[in-house]
């Protein structure tokens, strides 16, 4: 099988788990990630929780509340968030759930979770209108 046979989510997704793969402190580097978004799209308060959750291992444990926020404010219908901004929690999303399971808290979610990151990250670049960003995302994910 040749990787550029697949279509383009599954060449995403194996990208994303060998890109994972590499970093030696992975919730720390999902929080570099996050960062480099947040630099240009603002910050909420969902987004600076995940941010210092993943700058702080004793705040790992809290990684599920933190999840529980975001995913409230992702899910919300009285203030629905755009296409760019809900990648962007899907990304502090993600954040939250590698420190959860990093720090052993059970139930743990997806064993993938982090192989999501950077395919996350790239949509997140695709589907903006800002060369910054897309730079900033470049950088964040190692090049």
């Amino acid at each position: 099988m040749i990787v550029a046979d697949l279509p383009t989510n599954e060449r995403l997704y194996i990208w994303g788990r060998n890109l994972f793969q590499q970093q030696r402190e992975p919730v720390v580097w999902a929080g570099s990630v996050l960062a480099a978004a947040a630099r240009k799209m603002g910050q909420s308060p969902e987004i600076g929780e995940a941010l210092i959750l993943a700058e702080r291992e004793d705040q790992w444990p809290r990684g599920r509340e933190v999840f529980d926020r975001i995913r409230r404010r992702s899910l919300s219908r009285e203030d629905p968030l755009a296409d760019e901004h809900a990648l962007y929690f899907a990304l502090a999303e993600l954040v939250a759930k590698l420190a959860h399971n990093a720090a052993g808290q059970r139930p743990p979610f997806d064993h993938d979770t982090g192989w999501r990151v950077g395919p996350t990250a790239y949509r997140l670049a695709a589907a903006a209108d800002d060369l910054e960003l897309r730079e900033n995302l470049t950088r964040a994910l190692g090049g």
